[in-house]
């Protein structure tokens, strides 16, 4: 009997997906006056679709594309954990005084320390 907890893995609609090159237009100008010099075209790839989150690209992912000839392979990169609080606060007493930096490692030295235990 299934488990009814088991959480099936997320199907992947289709493993293959047919794409066209198009083209973007790209207007050039003369930097001084604004006028619009010339229009060029650049190859342009649109990837887009429901299925993109499917297999891990949701919006907002960072994303590397590897480059060789007649190949394109797109991979998203993990996002990065968040800084923790102490790193945090470290960066807001750096931008303190001497003085004031120097009571926080007096602090921070007091409170390291090991505590000695009492003989009751």
């Amino acid at each position: 009997m299934a488990d009814a907890y088991h959480k099936p893995q997320a199907v992947i609609s289709k493993t293959q997906r047919n794409l066209k090159v198009g083209y973007t237009s790209m207007r050039h100008e003369n930097s001084t006056t604004g006028i619009t010099t010339r229009y060029s075209r650049s190859p342009s790839l649109h990837l887009k679709g429901n299925w993109l989150s499917e297999v891990g690209f949701e919006t907002g992912t960072q994303v590397e594309v590897k480059v060789l000839p007649g190949c394109l392979i797109v991979l998203a990169q993990e996002a990065t954990p968040p800084e923790p609080e102490i790193m945090q606060a470290l960066r807001k007493v750096c931008k303190l005084s001497t003085r004031k930096q120097r009571q926080v490692t007096d602090l921070i030295e007091a409170i390291s320390r090991p505590q000695k235990q009492n003989g009751n």
